[in-house]
């Protein structure tokens, strides 16, 4: 059983103050894994992405593209797990000759598989199905008196004599359309990993957790500016959504315009002499969503303030939610997500309006465990202070865990 917290990544500004908390969940034991989805835009945020996490889902379009793995090298040997349909691509690094071998199991539609030193073949296996897309394969890949040898479920596949050969870098990819889920034992940011996507969509993501081994866990989804997590009650939000019979639980979100009516109404936290707040029409848009100064402004209300959010008795109290709402930061059992698997098309629209009329789902809003939203694209138009705010967080952050 694991609490998996997944994240639609992302702009590394936001991604910075959120890794500050998921690196902290980790360490608590709170979180067991961290996937942070690939949907950058920018080459930047994406090698952020990448340096900050371990592969585990790769996707290809054409060749694919490497991605360095940190795991132990024993004896000049390594292992892993891998499901793939084809090209199971793997490139080992000797750094003190400069020499490059590039390992192909599967390729050639799972048909042959290659060799190749500095880009030239020099051994190929015809073999067909030495890939998996159904069943996890073990693969082991040895160096020992100049011979390299290729393991696939403790049986030899390929053995081939190279030159003396030490090796200093890993790297996987898999190509040609493939989808690799690989599985290893890290050495550099455990806990964080990443999920490479076949295109800049949710699809991949919806369909991914529905899967027999998620079934027993509970998968928090994520928006990549959340900028504060109430660490000390996560896990009370998470044991609430394991053991009651709900479909989305959502956190009690700062910029939220559901979260903020109930927040000023029901609980009289956010003053109407700061500003008022009325519930969003059919839950969707409304003024604080449009307004920029508006949002600036409950950000920065609750950033001076968090304690009496934080600290205010809600008795326990969930709210139904039957309208929509926005979904930067909802939990949802591992054994459910089936029902969820196919709204890849206008999924905030799909999981709080068409699935509450048409699939009875039942949402609530947990009332006492709160995360920030940074901001909404229309109040990045109408000139909220996002480096001010950011900063502002970043502060919040140090006072309460450092």
């Amino acid at each position: 059983m694991k609490n998996i917290l997944t994240v639609f990544s992302g702009r590394r500004k936001n991604l910075e103050i959120l890794v500050k908390y998921l690196i902290k969940a980790l360490e608590l034991k709170i979180l067991d894994e961290v996937h942070f989805w690939n949907n950058t835009r920018i080459s930047d945020d994406d090698e952020y992405i990448r340096t900050i996490s371990n592969l585990k889902r790769s996707s290809s379009n054409k060749d694919g593209r490497y991605i360095q793995i940190f795991t132990p090298i024993l004896n000049n040997q390594f292992c892993f797990n891998v499901i793939a349909s084809n090209n199971i691509h793997i490139k080992i690094n000797d750094n003190n000759k400069n020499i490059e071998y590039e390992l192909i199991l599967g390729g050639y539609d799972n048909t042959k598989s290659v060799i190749k030193k500095d880009n030239v073949e020099i051994y190929n296996l015809i073999q067909n199905d030495i890939a998996n897309s159904s069943e996890e394969i073990n693969i082991i890949v040895s160096i020992t008196d100049n011979i390299l040898k290729i393991y696939k479920n403790n049986n030899i596949i390929i053995s081939c004599e190279i030159e003396p050969f030490i090796i200093n870098d890993i790297y996987f990819k898999t190509g040609h359309n493939s989808v690799g889920d690989f599985n290893y034992k890290t050495i550099k940011n455990d806990g964080f990993y990443f999920m490479d996507t076949c295109e800049k969509s949710w699809k991949n993501y919806y369909t991914y957790y529905d899967n027999p081994k998620f079934v027993d866990d509970i998968i928090i989804k994520c928006d990549d500016d959340i900028v504060f997590i109430d660490l000390f009650k996560l896990p009370k939000f998470i044991e609430f959504v394991k053991n009651n019979d709900y479909d989305l639980v959502f956190a009690n979100t700062i910029n939220n315009g559901v979260s903020a009516y109930y927040q000023q109404y029901k609980f009289n936290l956010i003053p109407k002499t700061l500003m008022d707040f009325e519930y969003p029409y059919l839950g969707c848009n409304g003024t604080l969503w449009e307004s920029g100064i508006k949002a600036e402004g409950l950000h920065n209300y609750f950033i001076d303030n968090y304690l009496s959010f934080l600290n205010y008795d809600y008795k326990n109290e969930i709210i139904p939610i039957t309208t929509r709402f926005s979904i930067n930061f909802f939990a949802y059992k591992g054994k459910d997500w089936y029902k969820i698997r196919d709204c890849s098309q206008d999924d905030e629209g799909s999981l709080t309006v068409n699935y509450v009329e048409n699939r009875q789902f039942k949402n609530i809003l947990y009332s006492d465990f709160y995360v920030s939203h940074l901001s909404f694209y229309k109040q990045l138009e109408t000139k909220i202070d996002i480096d001010s705010l950011i900063e502002r967080y970043h502060l919040l952050y140090l006072i309460i865990h450092e």
